[in-house]
Formats: structure tokens, C-alpha cells, sequence
């Protein structure tokens, strides 16, 4: 079975939220673990080609293989609230124990990743997003 580029790049962002069910997420696409590495082997050597090409910016392959990725990941579950990402940081600062700061919480790693890349751009683009996080580092908890 072959997989186009936004397939693949919506069970790599499955596969990094399943956890323990990853045979789950395979099973759904209708795939089982030997079917999954061929297609894995053959995305990871294009991207890998592409990665490599010369060239300026970034290859148009690996642009694509983000956009469908970051896509995939946001349709899985929204970020946690900025309030949330806060502590979990300010927690992380304090103890510099990302799982301990995540149990504390109630969230997951994938839920942490996912909400840095939401949060990051968002208070890039706007400097009151970055000051309520800001305000919100300096909370109780």
C-alpha cells in the first residue's frame, strides 16, 4: 500500500499521539507493523533527497511534508489553554522534570509539544498573546 505525503504525514502525527496504541492507529489506516516500515523507509529517503538538494530555502517536499504534519497534529486535539502551557512551563523552570510538570497538570507530552508550536507562533505574531503568557508564568502553582 502506498501512502501520499499528507497520509503519511497524518499517521506519523497518530502514531506521536497514540502512545501504546500504536497497532491501533496502524490498524485503522489498515496497515500492521511490516506494511508501516516500507512506507516509513521510503518517505524518510525522500525527505532525506530533498533535504539534501541545494538549493536556497526550504525544499518544497519538506515544506509540503510540515504543512501536512502540523495539520494533522492541530485536527487531532486542540492545544492546551495558554494558561495551562504557562504552568506546565513555569513548573518545567522550577524542577527542570518535563514529566513531573506534565502529571502535575494533567497533560501530555503530545499535548505540550503541540501547544509550544501553537503558542510559540501565536505570541510571535502578537505581542498581547506574549504578554498574557508572560502574566500568566508569574501565577500561583
Amino acid at each position: 500500500m502506498d501512502l501520499d505525503l499528507e497520509t503519511y504525514a497524518a499517521v506519523m502525527a497518530e502514531l506521536a499521539a497514540a502512545g501504546e496504541a500504536r497497532a491501533e492507529v496502524l490498524a485503522r489506516r489498515g496497515l500492521d507493523e511490516e506494511s508501516w516500515e516500507g512506507i516509513d523507509a521510503h518517505w524518510q529517503e525522500r525527505l532525506t533527497e530533498a533535504l539534501a538538494e541545494e538549493g536556497e530555502g526550504v525544499p518544497a517536499l519538506l515544506a509540503a511534508y510540515t504543512a501536512a504534519y502540523q495539520a494533522a497534529q492541530s485536527a487531532l486535539a486542540p492545544p492546551i489553554s495558554l494558561e495551562r502551557f504557562a504552568r506546565i512551563t513555569r513548573l518545567l523552570q522550577a524542577t527542570g522534570d518535563l514529566q513531573a510538570a506534565l502529571a502535575k497538570v494533567g497533560a501530555t507530552l503530545a499535548d505540550y509539544v503541540r501547544s509550544n508550536e501553537h503558542w510559540s507562533r501565536r505570541m510571535t505574531e502578537d505581542p498581547a498573546e506574549e504578554r498574557r503568557f508572560r502574566e500568566a508564568l508569574r501565577g500561583d502553582g
